[in-house]
């Protein structure tokens, strides 16, 4: 995918949200799948009551189906909505796309951002992957699910102070000139 940057903005940093949220999508198609497995096996036997017996092949067709369908729902949905997830550091912003938004590249100008808050659980020693808040004047943005969440953070507050530090030289230098030609 092609990001929108600006002119001279580069990007520093880019990834996607971390894989345990895909936690719950595998277990739901190893869960899934052993059911109709079982299901099926249940059907394919010699020894079945005659109702069932007689429509068996309809019972494993449905059941077939029925997994095919949950599947889609339950894994398949949210692992394309995983893939299509984005967390962009660039020099000038940060830009993301979470799994549950509406598909639309959102981002906060680095020059807005007052603070960068994050949490990553004691638990997740090995990933340290975690929650990221965006704290401005009028609010704030998170972002769930970033890996390695303190390493963003540095990257991010790097970029800002870089950043401010660029501006308020170019806005010296905008300055000095004026006052030359005055």
């Amino acid at each position: 995918m092609k990001l929108p940057l600006h002119e001279r903005e580069r990007v520093i940093i880019k990834s996607r949200e971390h894989s345990r949220v895909l936690r719950q999508p595998i277990g739901a198609f190893l869960i899934l799948t052993a059911l109709c497995t079982f299901s099926i096996g249940y059907l394919s036997r010699d020894d079945l009551s005659d109702w069932l017996a007689n429509n068996a092949d309809v019972w494993m067709i449905v059941t077939l189906v029925l997994w095919a369908v949950l599947v889609l729902i339950w894994s398949i949905v949210p692992w394309v909505r995983w893939m299509r997830s984005l967390i962009v550091l660039t020099n000038e912003r940060i830009m993301f796309r979470s799994t549950y938004s509406q598909g639309q590249l959102q981002s906060v100008g680095l020059f807005t951002v007052r603070d960068l808050v994050a949490y990553a659980k004691q638990n997740n020693v090995l990933t340290r992957a975690g929650t990221l808040d965006i704290v401005m004047n009028q609010g704030f943005v998170r972002i769930a699910h970033v890996p390695s969440v303190p390493y963003f953070r540095s990257l991010a507050m790097e970029a800002m102070t870089n950043l401010r530090s660029n501006h308020s030289v170019a806005h010296t230098e905008t300055n000095s000139s004026e006052e030359m030609g005055s």
